[in-house]
Order: structure tokens, then sequence, then C-alpha cells
């Protein structure tokens, strides 16, 4: 009898772990305009750092909070290079 994969995500899970890297490659390419190598770094660190400690989370709820805080940074950082031109 085969044996059946446990790790299977479930169609809600799926769309917000894609979801998730959609936004982290948004981030990314974002933190690109940064002018100040050590800024964008360092943002750049901070950013992968969070991802990573909340990768593990499987609450839909607390990955849908996270993605809210992570559109939000992503916005406020974008309105922040907007001004700073």
């Amino acid at each position: 009898m085969p044996k059946i994969n446990t790790n299977v995500l479930s169609l809600s899970q799926f769309l917000l772990r894609s979801k998730s890297l959609s936004l982290y490659r948004d981030i990314l390419r974002t933190l690109k305009k940064i002018p100040n190598q050590e800024h964008r770094t360092e943002l750049k660190q901070w950013v992968r750092e969070d991802f990573e400690q909340n990768g593990h989370q499987k609450d839909e709820e607390i990955i849908k909070y996270h993605l809210s805080r992570g559109r939000n940074f992503h916005e406020e950082l974008i309105t922040a290079l907007s001004l700073a031109k």
C-alpha cells in the first residue's frame, strides 16, 4: 500500500504560501531602489529574518496577520522612497 504524504498543503495554505512568496519578492524588488547600499543590505537581512522566523506557521489567521503586516511595510517603504526623490 502506498504511503500517504502528510506534508500536502490544502488549497488555502497553498494560496497563502503563494501570497507570502509574492510579497517577499515584491519587497526585495522595492529594496533594490534604496540608494544607500548599507541601508539596503540591513533591510534585506531584516526582511529575510522576519520571513524565516515565521515560515513555520501553520495557523492561517496568524499567516494572514503577518501578510497584512508585510503589505503595510511594503506600502510604507514605497511611500518613503517616493518622498525621498
